[in-house]
C-alpha cells in the first residue's frame, strides 16, 4: 500500500508544467538517468515539450493502484496547476482482479481534477506485458487477464476522453510489443520503451496543450 506523499520540490505550481500519477510506469522505474535517477517516460516527454525538468512534478510508485493514484498520489497534486497530467497505472490492479467499474469513480476523479485545473490529461494503455507469456498459468486464466486488460483501457479511454483528454491506443505503441523494449521482469518498460511512449505521448500532448483548455462541465 502506497503511503502519503507530498509534492516534489519545484514542480509545477505555476501553468504549463506537468504532473505524473500511476504506478512503475509513471516513476521512470528501470529508465535510470545519467544523474543517477530516473529518466522515465514523463522526464523524457519533458524533454521533448522543451519542459525544463525542475517543471515535472512526479508522484509515481511502483506498485501503485488506481486507488491510490486517486485517494494517495493526487491530493498532493492538487495545489499544483499543470499544463499537463499524465496517468500510467492499472496493471496491479488487472493482476489483482480488479474489475474496471469498481475503478471507474477513481478516474473519474483524476481526470475531473486534471481538467479542473486546466490542464489536458493524456492516459498510458495497460500493456500486455511479456510476463504474461512466459507465465505458466491456464488458458483460461490467461484469457481472463487479457479481458481485465482490455476492459480497464476501456474505461480509461472513456473517462479520460469525457474530461476532454486523451488515451494512447495500444496499437499507437508497436515497439511495446517487442520484447526487446522491456526490462528483465517482463513487466516494466526498459529505456527503449519509455523513450517510444514518450514520443507517442509527444505527437498527442502537443497539439492538445497548444489549443484553449476546454471548461470543465457545468
Amino acid at each position: 500500500m502506497q503511503e502519503t506523499v507530498t509534492a516534489p520540490h519545484g514542480g509545477p505550481r505555476g501553468r504549463g508544467g506537468l504532473v505524473v500519477l500511476g504506478d512503475g510506469l509513471a516513476e521512470g522505474r528501470d529508465d535510470p538517468a545519467p544523474d543517477g535517477g530516473r529518466a522515465g517516460w514523463a522526464v523524457r516527454l519533458a524533454g521533448l515539450l522543451d519542459l525544463p525538468r525542475d517543471r515535472v512534478a512526479g508522484f509515481g510508485v511502483a506498485g501503485a493502484t488506481i486507488s491510490e493514484a486517486a485517494r494517495v498520489q493526487l491530493p498532493a497534486a492538487r495545489g499544483l496547476r499543470p499544463a499537463l497530467v499524465l496517468l500510467g497505472c492499472g496493471l496491479r490492479d488487472v493482476v489483482n482482479g480488479v474489475p474496471a467499474d469498481d475503478l471507474r469513480g477513481h478516474l473519474e476523479e483524476i481526470f475531473g481534477w486534471a481538467r479542473s485545473a486546466g490542464a489536458v490529461a493524456i492516459a498510458a494503455p495497460v500493456l500486455r506485458p511479456p510476463l504474461l507469456a512466459r507465465t505458466i498459468v491456464s488458458e483460461s486464466r490467461r484469457n481472463a487477464t487479457l479481458e481485465r486488460i482490455h476492459a480497464l483501457n476501456a474505461g480509461m479511454r472513456e473517462s479520460a476522453r469525457a474530461h476532454g483528454g486523451e488515451f494512447i491506443e495500444p496499437e499507437m505503441l508497436p515497439r511495446l510489443g517487442d520484447g526487446s523494449a522491456w526490462s528483465f521482469d517482463g513487466i516494466h518498460p526498459n529505456a527503449a520503451g519509455h523513450a517510444h511512449l514518450a514520443e507517442v505521448t509527444a505527437e498527442i500532448a502537443r497539439p492538445l496543450i497548444e489549443a484553449p483548455a476546454a471548461p470543465a462541465p457545468g
